[in-house]
C-alpha cells in the first residue's frame, strides 16, 4: 500500500464571487424609489419659490435624491 502523505494537494484558484441578482435588483429599485421623489421635490420647491436653499424641505429632497443616486451607483459598480 502506497501512502501519499508527503504530497501537497493541488492548489485551486479562488472562485470569483457570484452576484446575487435578487439583491442587486432590490437595491436598484430602492435607489430609483428614492431618486424620483427626491428630484421631484427639489424641482417643485425651486419652481414654486422655495429655491433659496434655506428651506429644510429642499435640502431633504436633495439628500433623498443624492441617496438614491448613490445607491444606484454603488449597486452598478459592485
Amino acid at each position: 500500500m502506497i501512502n501519499n502523505f508527503d504530497q501537497t494537494p493541488p492548489s485551486r484558484s479562488p472562485e470569483p464571487r457570484q452576484r446575487n441578482g435578487c439583491a442587486t435588483a432590490f437595491m436598484l429599485v430602492v435607489g430609483v424609489i428614492l431618486l424620483i421623489p427626491g428630484v421631484l421635490c427639489a424641482i417643485l420647491n425651486v419652481k414654486f419659490g422655495a429655491g433659496s436653499g434655506s428651506d429644510p424641505l429642499t435640502s431633504f429632497g436633495l439628500l433623498v435624491a443624492l441617496g438614491g443616486f448613490g445607491l444606484i451607483v454603488f449597486t452598478l459598480t459592485r
